[in-house]
């Protein structure tokens, strides 16, 4: 007798997941760098009261992204199906957004993030949030009624197949609710809300992304500053998953150096 059972009712994000991936083959690098926000947040407090807009941490860190990659445009690649590198025209990164009662995932590509004022990029991922929490964003009902109605033996051939035709044939399949380039270059997930202190999240295969960069809570920790003196400070971990076919070991720890220099001067991600 199998010690199994029927998985009831299972989420549009676990259907997904188990059709796309299989047993690991390409080659991922991981890293995490640690960042002093206190510059960060306080710049975040003051644009809330100036601009009226709910500015997040995620929303600073993926527009320090898209700039860090802006400026090392060589990172700004994907890898077509036979090995072929080809550089992206613009740098969009897309912000992971949790639907109603967090059941199912949904993400929210910002095209030429790099280049976006940092009030329309919050705005724009809070007003997509709150359509998606609502069940009332176009994209995500095309792509969740899809995904329902696919039984879980084509899942597999379908998603095969939305890859191939997207990444490869670059045909447009936005009225399926997936859009070509699905998630840019980058991605940017938040657990930190949820008491996470270190997580590493897996690159989706459909999406050829270059990095998907998880945030983890911002808490007090001890700081040793510029000037040798030991204080409380609040600081952010943020855990990378890097595609080695696209960036290596230095270019990672250039991003890196990007990100934490960007956000120790929050005022230039304006």
């Amino acid at each position: 007798m199998s010690n199994f059972e029927r998985y009831e009712n299972p989420s549009i994000f676990h259907r997904w997941a188990a059709a796309q991936w299989r047993r690991p083959k390409d080659p991922t690098i991981y890293g995490a760098t640690e960042i002093d926000m206190e510059p960060a947040l306080a710049f975040v407090d003051g644009v809330r009261e100036e601009w009226g807009v709910q500015v997040t941490v995620t929303h600073l860190v993926a527009k320090a992204l898209a700039i860090a990659i802006a400026r090392h445009p060589k990172t700004n690649a994907k890898v077509r199906f036979w090995g072929k590198l080809e550089r992206r025209k613009t740098v969009d990164i897309t912000v992971l957004i949790a639907g109603a009662g967090g059941r199912d995932l949904s993400a929210h590509r910002l095209a030429a993030a790099d280049e976006m004022p940092l009030r329309q990029l919050a705005t724009e991922v809070i007003e997509a949030g709150q359509l998606i929490r609502h069940d009332e964003d176009p994209k995500f009902q095309q792509s969740k009624a899809l995904m329902e109605k696919l039984p879980w033996w084509m899942m597999r051939p379908f998603l095969t197949l939305a890859s191939l035709s997207m990444n490869e044939l670059y045909l447009d399949l936005s009225k399926m609710g997936l859009p070509a380039d699905l998630f840019g270059v980058g991605m940017v997930t938040s657990l930190g809300m949820h008491g996470v202190d270190e997580a590493y999240a897996p690159l989706t295969p459909i999406g050829r992304i270059m990095v998907d960069l998880l945030l983890t809570r911002v808490r007090p920790r001890p700081w040793v500053t510029e000037d040798g003196e030991l204080e409380v400070r609040r600081t952010l971990k943020i855990c990378a998953t890097f595609d080695h076919r696209v960036i290596d070991g230095i270019q990672a720890a250039r991003l890196c150096q990007e990100l934490n220099s960007l956000l120790a001067d929050p005022d230039s991600l304006r």
